[in-house]
């Protein structure tokens, strides 16, 4: 084959240098970073190259330039043996010795890092792109500086389920040279008074960004050798291999395929192995070092570019090729995938997987817009058979053809030929158009379109005669993807019927009926849009490229109003002037406490185009007098999540011997089980053994969850029937993760679906079939307010609402290590919130007494909830295999099976009746919620209590409520951050918005007329009102009214929508109110000779900045010593927060309610109190014997001397039980611009101010807050969850459910915390910011509603061709659900719009 061939695999790792002999080539660089090294910041995600966590550096040496060629990659699709020659970097190889990286730091003292999970893929990100940036300018010699625009999208490709982003955005523009410094939020490098000199003097880089990690030397002088590798194993022999020329690629092609018949893969980047997850072939062939491929070369009539050229190095190539196609281009594949994927994922790659998967291909859509051909190679003896070095052929046809040819079965795609059209347009003295388009949820990429196109044109630049520009088209090309079918295709017919047209409305008219009736016939609904979606947009973007050309007309504008009327509700009596509410409170009720200062960060930055960058404000009260409680310092650990030394349960090194679970799961929603045969899997390579129902011991039980108060006891195992699709059978053990998954997938399961019937998906079958899930709790699921339902003036009955569901995403996937031990007892560290109902539930399953299980947990990576009975489930089908092998046995789920098993929010189904008076006053509400609470039993019917509660938030005189909880065959549904709360906000909001809609009235006057008072508070909840004095819901109704701007932006928003078609905006104010409850908690604080502190929390850290406010509550508690002048004597870098061992402090309960960092807090200070008390006398005698002031340390080491304990448990609980339970108050303006055309949603802006009382920790408060809010806005927005009918779970990946990114957040996010009335019934004076600020996302739904009603408007406008009064009509009424993804907001502003418009203006110039 000419060069020498090598079996050993050389890379760099760190600077380490690896050297592997024996590898299999289906191993990902993620399984060989995480099994056979000590690095563990690089996590373990997704697997499909969509959140980020486990991006490296991957860095090359080009022997021809010399230069190092570097860029990120998913290493969870990067075979290892991809690597070869390369040096890798993952987050701790950043670090110089034990030196953090300055990233790690800026990212810490940010506050950007939360649970911690995706902050080392953050991190690698943020450093690489900051080294790309140098570098870049040093090859160009450019002195161009990184600026804020180019800051915020380092982490397009990274996902952040815990900060809202906001944090993370504020450390990646902190390095940019035009960084406002007043615009930087909250972080711990300056205080917000000190001048501006001094806050930039903090961020100077103690090294520039490329100095640090070196290319190794011993990489740079590669040795032409081509890398073979073949792995056999037991059951298995997969191969890699490796070709330079086209000639010697079909010689390995031919032995492999036809002589071995082996299944053959052509190899780039692999990146399709994140949406193909299925195909392992037998044999890679690496095609990335064959020249042809990788050429890069301009023609005189087109740019020919390899197959296998990086979709990064094209737009590299067209950026500066510039030009309207080269640019156009350039800058849609920026938003193709995200900047990782398109590092190594090809040209010729996509194109392909468009060509024999159908896939949903951007790239495929643009490259034919521009009519781009493509060159196959193949050899000329089509056998292949014999031949040492066969001569080649190629050929070149439109890609077109190409897409719609039949399969390259023994060819490869060796180019694409892209025309030069400026050089032509020049010959004919026309001008080029060109423009692309796609629909997604996520503008900046990282998620497929929903369809795309891409449209050019040459246009004539003037009339014969020069006298004015024209619009004529002399040729044009309109192609589209995504539409559901098999390729990308043409739209013919519209191109004949445009070519030498001058546009004009009625011309663009005919084009746009034309293109309908062609699209239509082309697309097809899928599972996750409808056809007539992707023709409206379709549609949209044909008219958005035309409606430039046409000068007849503003084809901007929408119809004219009488009286101002433009479907935004109400006058103009929105005012924010006044010092009384509508409900008669005074703003200043309860007295504001005495804080020490006040603190702000950031700037409200009153941005003429607020649509571009991001920037926020965070204002604060602080108090000392807990002090360093209510400081707002760093979080513990933060640092080290960011280089990755902080260990989470899967980076456990693992004993010796120890094996790997996988989950075998149901593949049916309801069936009898009538055999399950393991016999294949357990033939697989490495298998172990198939753990079942049948192996539970004789003493266990088959019981994976118990929850006493709703006497639950969830089976482990499914029996002789399955409830639900992924509803465990069993595990399968193997050596490894991966052979575990795979051998998995080998379980038979035989099912007779013919016994159990069909299975019941919805609410609404359930409750036909009367299967509720009832429990002695089923009286909290109704409420009665007031003795008769009173009457109103107006009545609106039996309307129907729906809350969709929506899964945890949490960054790290469910997981647990379990180790046996002697005598029976087992150590089981598991990523739960839960270890005292853990360790029950393993108790029950081993048939062993309690204080043989322990359970550990230092910290989680995410949980949302989610980790509460889900991962008692799987710690005891993990425990189980543990305890029956003798073996540690660990079990990690894929993204896919743990979306699938774990559920998430509870579907919710509303009706209600209300009526009302003229003014907006609701005079009774009866409302009826059904809850899909899935199969397993779970919370059961708490869930209703939750709903039940939620639907307080307002005063609706007499009331009438029940929730019934239904089982269905759909995975168990759990608590979800703000559980039941969300959906009954919802629900409660949009009565709200209907009865506004119906008395057009603005919304926020009706939210004003039946605003809780104290009063009514009471009344609806009872002693969770607590006194009238720190009721702060008025005041912080009035005070966001006056500070967000309210009155006047409301103003701005109609005039806006006035003038404005296609874009329309919209603004509400919400208030919310959120019954917080408390359960008591514990703490040991231990104290050691050396004066250092251990605290042991009952309380699990999952991101929400427990252990930080724990550390900081046992300094204030220790500090009591001094009694008042204690401040600071025991400092943080004293104490540390230790894991949760159940059998160290015991009965320690589950973390929960988001209120169990406050009575954690109040635990560890009972527990200083007790040692407060042991060590006073010692400084008193220290004090006695001369010491003025004694050290802490002196103190301790006097008390040790002494054997004086200092050790001691602490324990919160409340005598009264009305204490229990308080009220969260808070509001939230939000202001959205929607597109009419697409249905994309931008938040413009969003305003908080939230009521924490006396914040534990304002920087972490704020960080729960935004988090909090975001998530909420994931629910409404993007998060949509569907199921196909036989209950098999569509969006079970981040190809198909999108959580938000920074696309989806406010453009300007401003939280204040108030200045309120402290409760000292409260801990420390402090209230929860966990769960409630999610509600306060129902803001940004209700924005969203106002503009399309302005866009419905229009429509009415359009339906009716003459001005409409909104007295006359009372407004556009329209029924809108809980989720507004695209595609549902653009149904509801309507899917002919475009057509209407230009009907309307045909007729206007009729008249």
């Amino acid at each position: 084959m000419g060069k020498a061939i090598r079996s050993n695999l050389v890379f760099a790792l760190n600077g380490e240098r690896v050297e592997l002999n024996d590898v299999d080539p289906q191993t990902t660089l993620l399984s060989y970073i995480r099994n056979e090294t000590d690095y563990k910041g690089t996590k373990r995600g997704c697997g499909e190259g969509g959140c980020g966590s486990c991006v490296v550096l991957l860095s090359k040496y080009d022997p021809e330039s010399k230069e190092v060629e570097e860029y990120t990659i998913n290493s969870c699709l990067a075979p290892v043996c991809s690597v070869d020659g390369c040096a890798v970097t993952t987050t701790e190889g950043f670090k110089r010795g034990k030196e953090p990286h300055p990233v790690h730091t800026r990212l810490a003292g940010f506050h950007a890092s939360q649970c911690g999970f995706c902050t080392p893929g953050m991190a690698v990100t943020i450093a690489s792109s900051l080294r790309k940036c140098s570098r870049q300018n040093k090859e160009d010699g450019s002195t161009k500086q990184l600026v804020c625009a180019d800051a915020e999208k380092f982490i397009a490709g990274n996902l952040c389920r815990c900060t809202g982003y906001r944090p993370i955005l504020d450390a990646c523009k902190s390095f940019a040279a035009d960084v406002d410094i007043e615009d930087l939020g909250i972080n711990t490098f300056w205080e917000s008074s000190e001048d501006e000199d001094l806050k930039k003097s903090t961020l100077k880089l103690s090294h520039q960004p490329e100095e640090h990690p070196k290319f190794p030397s011993y990489l740079e002088n590669p040795s032409g050798e081509i890398l073979e590798v073949t792995s056999i194993r037991p059951g298995e022999e997969r191969a890699w291999r490796s070709a330079s020329t086209l000639t010697e690629l079909f010689d390995i092609h031919s032995k492999e395929r036809d002589e071995k018949k082996r299944d053959v893969h052509f190899v780039v980047g692999n990146t399709s192995s994140g949406v193909y997850k299925d195909f392992k072939p037998s044999v890679y062939i690496d095609i990335s070092k064959i020249p042809e491929l990788q050429r890069i070369a301009q023609t005189d009539s087109a740019l020919e570019v390899g197959a296998a050229v990086s979709l990064s190095k094209l737009i590299s190539y067209l950026s500066k090729s510039g030009g309207p196609v080269f640019s156009e281009l350039a800058d849609h594949l920026r938003k193709v995938a995200n900047q990782h994927v398109r590092n190594r994922g090809s040209v010729g790659g996509n194109l392909i997987m468009s060509k024999k998967h159908g896939f949903a291909s951007d790239v495929a859509t643009i490259l034919l817009g521009v009519g781009s051909r493509v060159t196959i190679t193949s050899a000329k003896d089509k056998t292949l058979k014999e031949i040492l070095k066969p001569s080649l052929q190629t050929h070149t046809i439109d890609l077109e053809d190409f897409l719609a040819g039949p399969p390259l079965e023994t060819s490869i795609l060796q180019s694409i030929h892209i025309p030069l059209w400026e050089r032509l347009s020049e010959e004919k003295s026309e001008r080029v158009l060109c423009r692309t388009y796609r629909s997604s949820p996520r503008v900046n990429g990282n998620a497929v379109s929903s369809i795309n196109a891409a449209f050019l044109a040459l246009v004539q630049a003037s009339e014969p005669d020069g006298s004015k520009p024209a619009s004529r088209v002399s040729q044009v090309r309109l192609a589209f993807g995504a539409l559901g079918g098999p390729h990308a295709i043409r739209a013919k017919e519209t191109e004949k019927y445009l070519n030498e047209k001058i546009i004009t409305v009625d011309v663009l008219r005919e084009a746009v009926r034309t293109l309908r009736e062609e699209l239509t016939s082309s697309a097809r609904d899928d599972q996750l849009h409808t056809a007539e979606y992707r023709v409206s947009v379709g549609v949209g973007y044909l008219f958005k490229f035309f409606k430039p050309l046409i000068t007849e007309t503003d084809l901007d504008s929408p119809p004219s109003y009488e009286n101002g009327v433009d479907g935004v509700l109400g006058d103009d009596h929105v005012g924010n002037g006044g010092h009384e509410d509508a409900c008669g409170n005074g703003v200043t009720n309860g007295s504001a406490a005495k804080e020490t200062g006040a603190r702000s960060f950031g700037r409200n930055a009153r941005k003429t185009d607020r649509r571009e960058g991001f920037s926020g404000k965070q204002s604060f009260p602080i108090w000392n007098e807990h002090y360093p409680v209510s400081q707002p310092t760093g979080k513990f650990a933060a640092v080290l999540q960011g280089t990755g030394e902080a260990v989470y349960v899967d980076d456990i090194p693992l004993p010796a011997g120890s094996l790997h679970a996988a989950l075998v799961c149901s593949k049916k929603a309801l069936a009898k089980i009538t055999a399950v045969d393991a016999s294949d899997a357990l033939a697989s390579p490495g298998a172990k053994s198939f753990i079942s129902v049948k192996d539970i011991p004789p003493n266990g039980e088959n019981v994976g969850n118990i929850f006493a108060m709703t006497q639950t006891r969830d089976r482990i195992f499914a029996e002789d029937s399955v409830g639900f699709v992924g509803h465990p059978i069993g595990v399968m053990v193997a050596d490894s993760y991966e052979h575990a998954l795979e051998a998995a997938r080998k379980v038979k399961v035989e099912y007779d679906e013919t016994v159990l019937g069909r299975p019941i998906l919805t609410v609404e079958e359930a409750a036909a079939k009367n299967l509720f899930k009832t429990t002695f709790l089923d009286i909290l699921g109704k409420a009665s307010i007031g003795e008769n339902l009173e009457k109103g003036d107006f009545r609106i009955e039996n309307v129907e609402l729906f809350a969709g569901g929506q899964y945890y995403f949490y960054m790290e996937t469910q997981t647990t290590l379990a180790i046996p031990d002697e005598d029976d007892c087992i150590t089981v560290y598991s990523s739960t919130q839960s270890p005292e109902p853990l360790q029950l539930a393993l108790a029950a399953a081993l048939g062993v007494p309690l204080h043989n299980v322990r359970v550990i947990t230092r910290r989680l990576g995410g949980a949302f909830g989610g980790k509460n009975t889900k991962s008692q489930m799987i710690a005891v089908a993990c425990a189980l295999a543990a305890f029956v092998l003798k073996k540690p046995v660990r079990m990690t789920l894929d993204r896919n099976t743990d979306m699938e098993y774990c559920g998430g929010r509870h579907e919710s189904k509303a009706r209600y009746t209300v009526e009302f008076n003229k003014d907006g006053k609701i005079k009774s509400l009866d409302t009826f919620v059904l809850m899909n609470g899935g199969y397993d039993d779970d919370y059961k019917d708490l869930m209703g209590l939750l709903m039940t509660k939620a639907m307080r938030c307002y005063n609706w005189t007499t009331w009438r409520h029940e929730t019934k909880v239904c089982r269905t065959n759909l995975p168990g549904r759990s608590m979800m951050r703000a559980p039941g709360e969300i959906q009954g906000n919802f629900f409660s909001e949009s009565i709200i918005e209907d009865v506004a809609s119906f008395l057009g009235m603005d919304p926020a006057q009706v939210r004003e007329v039946n605003l809780h008072t104290y009063e009514s508070a009471a009344k609806f909840y009872g002693p969770a009102a607590s006194s009238k004095g720190y009721f702060t819901l008025p005041k912080i109704w009035q005070r966001l009214k006056d500070s967000s701007h309210y009155g006047a932006r409301k103003i701005s928003v109609r005039e806006f929508n006035q003038k404005h078609m296609w874009l329309k905006r919209g603004i509400s104010i919400n208030p919310i109110l959120y019954p917080c409850l408390q359960q008591p908690r514990l703490a040991r604080v231990t104290i050691f000779a050396d004066g250092s502190v251990a605290v042991e929390s009952g309380g699990t850290e999952m991101g929400q900045g427990l252990f930080t406010k724990v550390q900081q509550a046992t300094a204030y508690g220790l500090s009591q010593l001094w009694n008042e002048k204690g401040a600071g004597k025991v400092p943080l870098s004293k104490i540390r927060i230790v894991q949760n061992d159940s059998i160290s402090l015991g009965n320690a309960g589950n973390t929960n309610a988001g209120t169990t960092s406050e009575g954690t807090c109040e635990a560890a200070v009972s527990a200083c109190n007790v040692l407060v008390n042991t060590l006073r006398p010692v400084l008193e005698e220290l004090q006695s014997e001369g010491t003025e002031t004694p050290s802490w340390e002196a103190v301790v080491a006097k008390a040790k001397g002494k054997n004086l304990p200092l050790s001691a448990q602490g324990r919160h609980s409340y005598v009264n039980y009305h204490e229990t339970e308080y009220l969260v108050c808070g509001a939230a303006v939000s202001e959205v611009e929607v597109d009419v055309l697409t249905g994309g949603v931008t938040i413009l802006q969003t305003d908080i101010l939230y009521d924490t009382g006396k914040s534990l920790n304002p920087a972490v408060d704020i960080g729960q807050i935004e988090g909090a809010f975001v998530q909420g806005v994931g629910y409404f927005v993007t998060e949509e969850v569907k199921w196909d009918e036989n209950g098999v779970l569509i969006t079970n990946g981040t190809w198909t459910y999108k959580p938000p990114t920074t696309d989806n957040i406010p453009h300007q996010f401003n939280v204040e915390l108030l200045n309120t009335a402290v409760d000292p019934s409260r801990i420390l004076s402090s209230k929860s910011a966990g769960e409630p600020p999610l509600l306060l996302a129902t803001s940004v739904h209700n924005s969203i509603r106002e503009a399309i009603r302005s866009a419905r408007a229009d429509l009415q406008l359009l339906a009716e061709n003459e001005p409409v009064s909104r007295k006359e009509k009372g407004g556009p009424h329209f029924l809108m659900h809980s989720s507004v993804t695209m595609q549902n907001v653009k149904k509801l502003c309507g899917l002919d719009t475009v057509e209407q418009y230009l009907d309307w203006l045909s007729k206007s110039k009729l008249r």
